[in-house]
């Protein structure tokens, strides 16, 4: 014979362990009304679908939702996930060239400016 623990050990993100939570009915958690489907779509976005569930963690208490989704949509995730970082990783170098790059362009018109001054660089012009 099962006994019944109260609910299914999953990770809860506040105690960040394997916890045993209780199901809930999502509105209960997001105290919207429209959360009572469990079957969920954006209706921009018609092939991101989902059932979600209000959770409550049995260790702590902390109250949140879960979604269970396609496991190609996570992997989608992933993959974007991955390309922003290197999209952000690659600003952040472009950035800090592109500072370095302006201050060497500056200290090279100081050196032409101070060069312009000199008597030689004017009869050299011509």
């Amino acid at each position: 014979m099962r006994v019944s623990k109260g609910g299914t050990d999953m990770f809860c993100p506040a105690c960040k362990q394997i916890t045993t939570c209780k199901a809930w009915p999502a509105a209960l958690i997001t105290l919207d009304p429209n959360d009572y489907g469990q079957r969920m779509h954006y209706t921009k976005h018609k092939d991101i679908n989902w059932f979600q569930r209000g959770r409550e963690c049995l260790s702590c208490g902390h109250d949140f939702v879960t979604a269970e989704v396609d496991i190609e949509f996570l992997e989608e995730l992933v993959e974007l996930r991955e390309a922003l970082s290197s999209i952000k990783s690659n600003a952040e170098t472009y950035i800090q060239e592109s500072a370095a790059a302006s201050q060497s362009l500056s200290k090279l018109s100081e050196s032409l400016s101070v060069l312009r001054a000199l008597k030689v660089y004017k009869g050299a012009k011509g």
